[in-house]
């Protein structure tokens, strides 16, 4: 059997899956794996294309890393985190529509378990990082190489990357809970060996990265810039072990540098 024919099959027997709560047939979309919908062994009028319990390795807000082998995909939809955490422990089918640029990703268009069906959509403002092999890539020389195991919560050692861009390697990714404005906030940091940096970063994509890495357990690989050493509130920070934020400049990550501009 044809790779098209098989996937025409699919196609019909998936649309009665698509149907809305009124009854009222949806687009038609062809199960597959991420892998053949990122190439072309699969044909689907429209790009469209859906994947049965797809894993989530990171979300942040509107961006999702997807990953399936060596398949690494991101994923984009309307308040996609807090609609992927209602079907958490249950199988589901994500429905969605291929784009090519900047790159190849893809658009939640639906969510699907059971007999429901979580309406996600486009959104808006999401900005994809820009991607260069890893191979093709060289630090910027702005980005100075420090002995990290020196860095501690002491403002004495952070003079040394203050208001600077560092090169950061073999880092772990947490959470830890932090005082904020209004209570206790959930932050990601980079631990480094003796001392804990906040990831102060806005843009989805890589705070979803961020989170593959911490998900997955791997290393964070990088660069940061680092801006004023904190004066405020010493005793908390030296409790916490927490030299301040930093903002992320580029990520080596599935055998990319990631960044948004350089």
């Amino acid at each position: 059997m044809s790779k098209l024919y098989k996937s025409l099959v699919v196609a019909i027997l998936l649309t009665g899956v698509l149907a809305s709560c009124s009854g009222k047939m949806e687009d038609t979309y062809v199960l597959t794996s991420l892998k053949n919908a990122a190439g072309s062994g699969v044909v689907s009028v429209g790009f469209k294309y859906s994947f049965d319990s797809p894993n989530f390795i990171g979300v942040a807000n509107n961006v999702a890393l997807v990953r399936e082998g060596n398949e690494i995909e991101f994923f984009v939809g309307d308040g996609l985190e807090a609609k992927m955490k209602g079907v958490e422990g249950t199988k589901f089918t994500v429905a969605t529509r291929k784009y090519f640029t900047p790159y190849i990703h893809f658009v939640v268009d639906y969510v699907m378990t059971g007999s429901d069906t979580i309406m996600v959509g486009e959104p808006s403002g999401v900005k994809l990082p820009l991607l260069r092999p890893e191979s093709q890539f060289t630090a910027p020389e702005e980005y100075i190489s420090v002995d990290l195991n020196k860095l501690t919560s002491s403002a004495l050692t952070l003079k040394e990357v203050a208001e600077k861009k560092f090169k950061v390697e073999n880092a772990k990714i947490a959470t830890s809970e932090m005082p904020g404005a209004s209570g206790a906030e959930t932050k990601l940091v980079l631990q480094l060996k003796n001392v804990r940096f906040v990831i102060d970063e806005q843009n989805d994509a890589l705070l979803a990265i961020c989170k593959a890495i911490m998900t997955e357990g791997k290393a964070f690989n990088g660069g940061v810039s680092y801006g004023t050493v904190p004066r405020s509130d010493r005793a908390m920070r030296e409790k916490l072990n927490i030299g301040g934020d930093v903002k992320i400049g580029y990520i080596l990550y599935g055998g990319n540098a990631v960044m948004i501009q350089m």
